[in-house]
């Protein structure tokens, strides 16, 4: 009973916890929130209760993720590096992996990886690719590592070129913003 009553003290704690907000618009319009008492003649701003903080320094796992891209034939390229070496994706939701050009594979060491062979279905058809774990993944500020990847060619005239896919998406809720020519992504 003793734990029941204390884990009931600890629940309800946060939710009576309250804050006063104070806005603050200086002389060039810059609006600033604060719980410490602006100087005389300032208005306090009342928001009610709090029971979330939508502070990203608060709330890291909420943290919205922007990744910008280019528009180039109908097409969404992103920049990124694999384990440190740069390299273009083309955004494709409907691959499930990320594909690799086989010059930048040598350059990040992949090849030296284990790897197994996969079936890839392109537009020419099935081609057996090798399948290797990415250690670093690198695209705009997100990070990731161990992500899933095939090591395979995409473009005959841009062979530094790769395919960015759900196995890198997949820990995401994507929304694509076209107006602002940007990638947003939430942790699920």
């Amino acid at each position: 009973m003793a734990k029941l009553f204390v884990c009931l003290i600890c629940f309800c704690i946060p939710l009576l916890a309250q804050a006063k907000l104070y806005k603050i618009v200086d002389a060039n319009g810059k609006v600033t929130y604060t719980d410490i008492a602006p100087a005389l003649e300032s208005k306090e701003h009342q928001l009610g209760r709090i029971n979330a903080v939508s502070n990203p320094l608060f709330n890291m796992a909420k943290l919205n993720l922007t990744i910008p891209y280019t528009g180039d034939n109908g097409t969404m390229i992103v920049s990124g590096s694999v384990n440190g070496i740069n390299m273009r994706f083309i955004v494709d939701t409907g691959a499930t992996l990320l594909a690799i050009p086989p010059s930048i594979a040598t350059q990040a060491g992949l090849h030296d990886l284990p790897s197994q062979t996969v079936t890839a279905q392109t537009a020419n058809g099935a081609v057996e690719v090798p399948k290797v774990t990415i250690k670093n993944l690198s695209v705009a500020k997100v990070r990731a590592s161990q992500i899933e990847a095939t090591i395979q060619s995409i473009s005959t005239t841009e062979p530094n070129l790769g395919l960015l896919g759900m196995s890198f998406f997949s820990a995401y809720k994507m929304t694509i913003d076209h107006v602002k020519k940007e990638i947003q992504l939430e942790k699920k």
